[in-house]
Formats: C-alpha cells, sequence, structure tokens
C-alpha cells in the first residue's frame, strides 16, 4: 500500500508514572501527561511511524 496515509505518530514517555504515550504528530498537544498530570514529557527520539515503538 505505497498510498497509504502515514499515521505520523510520536512517542513520548512519562518518567514520573513511566507511562508511553503513542501521540499524532501536533504542534497545539498538551505537555503534561495525561496519566498523572507531570511535565514535561520526554519524546522518545528516533522513533516514529504506526508501530515503531512496538516492533523490533
Amino acid at each position: 500500500m505505497p498510498d497509504a496515509p502515514s499515521l505520523a505518530l510520536r512517542y513520548v514517555a512519562c518518567d514520573a508514572c513511566d507511562t508511553v504515550f503513542a501521540r499524532p504528530d501536533d504542534p497545539d498537544e498538551p505537555t503534561a501527561c495525561g496519566r498523572c498530570g507531570a511535565r514535561p514529557l520526554r519524546e522518545l527520539s528516533g522513533v516514529r511511524g504506526p508501530d515503531a515503538y512496538f516492533s523490533p
């Protein structure tokens, strides 16, 4: 499926509650953790795409 749209996900981690979130690549998204409210979230650099974090 070469014409399939990319999900353009990015992965961020909350070091306070050890949660990883897959989020759409949206510059207006909140910078606080949706689970515990801690700031800032740490972007997992080099991990992009729909399955990148979960695939070996």
